[in-house]
């Protein structure tokens, strides 16, 4: 980098002005300290971070948009730092996909790609670690469905089974990131897209039961190759079963 350069980028004025800039010093404040914790009054932190009125409230209104922020108002009142909820982060990125016209395909196609990453973290999950009440809760969920055999299988059983499975799965991954995608993508397009695949199917449902059994079977064993086999196939399975007409639908056309 030449030294003119260098000079042009330090004359740049930093992106957001003042109201981004003091919401980047408070939010990580925000973050290092325990949710709920107060910040101080308007007037502290007009005298902390040196700020006009005006512009502290246009920091407030970012951070509270980000779910960062509480602000109380009244007697005892102040800032009070908050962390997010995974359901307002989901809500988001769900709308920015409506706005691209999401696809059913499209949500499935991704879907699978979290699926068998998940089966793979689960499976090789060592034993000893903070997964063992996760490994029981997913034991658990294979005697539920060892004890549902007999019974005839809905598409809302494989909906509801589906929520359940990978709760515990992602709990054993151990993977924030991971727990994200899965959530966006089910709580935007996959409950529906199952729904859609799985309606009025009862053989498909028997199916998709028999092939979470048996990758269930292989992430207990902590067999993390067996595991991503049993889930690459069932998920062909799925994209096999949607029809060319409703993998083009748009998501956002249904809602």
């Amino acid at each position: 980098m030449t030294t003119q350069t260098a000079k042009t980028r330090e004359a740049l004025p930093v992106r957001g002005g003042a109201p981004a800039q003091a919401a980047r010093r408070m939010r990580d404040e925000i973050l290092a300290l325990p949710d709920g914790a107060p910040l101080g009054s308007e007037e502290e932190l007009l005298a902390r971070y040196g700020l006009s009125r005006p512009t502290l409230r246009q920091t407030a209104r970012i951070l509270e948009q980000e779910q960062l922020l509480v602000v109380r108002r009244g007697n005892g009142g102040g800032y009070y730092g908050r962390r997010p909820d995974i359901g307002a982060v989901t809500q988001a990125a769900a709308l920015y996909l409506r706005l691209r016209q999401t696809t059913v395909r499209d949500v499935l196609d991704a879907f699978q790609l979290v699926n068998v990453e998940a089966a793979r973290l689960a499976a090789g999950t060592p034993a000893g670690t903070d997964a063992t009440a996760a490994r029981a809760d997913l034991a658990e969920f294979r005697q539920h469905l060892v004890d549902r055999l007999d019974v005839t299988y809905l598409a809302a059983d494989v909906v509801r089974d589906e929520v359940a499975l990978y709760a515990v799965l992602m709990r054993m991954a151990g993977n924030p990131a991971l727990e994200l995608f899965h959530r966006t993508l089910f709580e935007f397009g996959q409950r529906d897209a199952n729904l859609r695949v799985f309606q009025g199917h009862p053989d498909r449902c028997a199916h998709w039961r028999a092939g979470r059994l048996r990758m269930v079977d292989a992430i207990l064993a902590r067999d993390p190759e067996m595991a991503v086999l049993l889930a690459r196939r069932q998920n062909r399975l799925m994209l096999d079963w949607v029809s060319p007409e409703v993998e083009r639908e748009s998501i956002a056309a249904r809602d």
